[in-house]
């Protein structure tokens, strides 16, 4: 009887280690921003996919403004307005982008690309297709 509960200890121990070494397994970390591609963007829930993009807009258009010459908050928020009205390198809004980027992650080709690479190749094809139609 002895022996029988021992082994009944010893297999409840072992079960619980493989147990525990499962549920302690190391969390994978997100991949940085720049290596992001599209695994992770069809990872993401809707409202993160709009994050992403609202912070990925905001980014280029404070890069722009700051290369026109934006020296304190009265001017960056001058060249802002005026960008807002005359052309950020990235206009259109992040719902217009997602659904582009969707679009641009269903070719199985295209999945191993970052996400900034497909905002800029959709970028560029929008600028191109509302040129075309403006013409």
């Amino acid at each position: 009887m002895q022996g029988r509960s021992r082994l009944v200890w010893l297999s409840g121990l072992t079960a619980l280690g493989l147990m525990s070494s499962h549920a302690l397994a190391p969390i994978q970390p997100d991949p940085h921003w720049i290596k992001a591609a599209g695994p992770e963007w069809n990872s993401m829930t809707p409202e993160a996919k709009q994050a992403y993009l609202a912070g990925f807009l905001t980014g280029s258009a404070l890069q722009q403004a700051g290369g026109a010459g934006s020296r304190d908050s009265a001017s960056l928020f001058e060249t802002l307005d005026s960008l807002r009205r005359g052309g950020f390198q990235f206009p259109y809004a992040p719902n217009v982008y997602a659904a582009r980027i969707n679009d641009y992650y269903w070719w199985q080709n295209h999945r191993p690309l970052p996400i900034w690479y497909a905002l800029r190749e959709v970028n560029r094809d929008l600028k191109r297709l509302t040129q075309r139609d403006s013409q």
